[in-house]
């Protein structure tokens, strides 16, 4: 299992991950699972407190890793499959009420699948960000504060506001990275190199206006997640061991 700990005076952000993780468990296959539903404390050397949770290791790291072993691109078929599994996961906490508040390519971590069909299984993690039905909003309105391109327009500043809506907006935000592409600030700019379907996808969730954006269960049925992955064969893709491989 893996221990992430943080320094007491983030016991509260702690105890609230483990607790959705927990809350999802049955759920969800697509959220990060908790190994104990308790937050442990203890004094480290030089009376420093810490508190720390438990969770299962993902064996292939993060969606970040794979960019980066990949080049800092991937084909836009590989894109859409993890996308999908994405997606899946936030369909699932936004119907409960939860918005994740913090979706990057570091937070969603690779699973070995042992579905003959699938390649890998991804799952959301780090919910240390998210707002929790009827909550507080998270860190007074401010998000993403160390990474402007994801900024979403209508949570900046301390009257923001957090709907599931910020989670599309940072989803598509993550489609234009993982296709190489950076991009900066909270324009609802899209990239016009993308191909019509993927900019398509992109365009829907980056609308400005909240309102407008689309679900993620809408999404769902998008034609850029449900391309196939048979087409190039899939060997020929230059993606990490754990997608070409299966288990790795």
């Amino acid at each position: 299992m893996a221990k992430k700990t943080s320094f007491l005076k983030y016991s509260e952000d702690l105890e609230k991950e483990v607790r959705i993780m927990d809350r999802f468990f049955s759920i969800n296959f697509n959220t990060v699972r908790a190994t104990s539903p308790a937050v442990s404390y203890e004094t480290m050397p030089f009376n420093v407190k810490v508190c720390s949770i438990h969770m299962e290791v993902a064996p292939h790291g993060s969606l970040k890793d794979m960019l980066t072993k990949a080049g800092g691109t991937l084909p836009e078929n590989v894109i859409g499959y993890c996308i999908f599994q994405v997606l899946e996961g936030l369909r699932d906490l936004h119907q409960h009420g939860y918005v994740h508040c913090d979706l990057k390519p570091e937070n969603i971590l690779i699973f070995p699948s042992y579905a003959h069909e699938d390649l890998c299984e991804l799952k959301l993690g780090d919910f240390g960000s998210a707002k929790e039905p009827n909550g507080p909003d998270p860190v007074d309105g401010f998000l993403f504060e160390d990474n402007p391109g994801y900024l979403v327009p209508e949570a900046v500043g301390p009257r923001g506001v957090i709907s599931s809506a910020v989670d599309i907006w940072s989803l598509g935000t993550m489609v234009i990275e993982m296709m190489g592409i950076t991009i900066s600030g909270w324009s609802d700019y899209v990239p016009g190199t993308l191909s019509q379907m993927t900019w398509d996808f992109v365009r829907r969730c980056r609308v400005r206006n909240p309102g407008d954006r689309a679900t993620a269960e809408e999404l769902m049925s998008h034609e850029f997640v449900r391309q196939s992955l048979g087409a190039p064969p899939l060997e020929l893709l230059p993606v990490p061991s754990c997608l070409s491989n299966g288990v790795g």
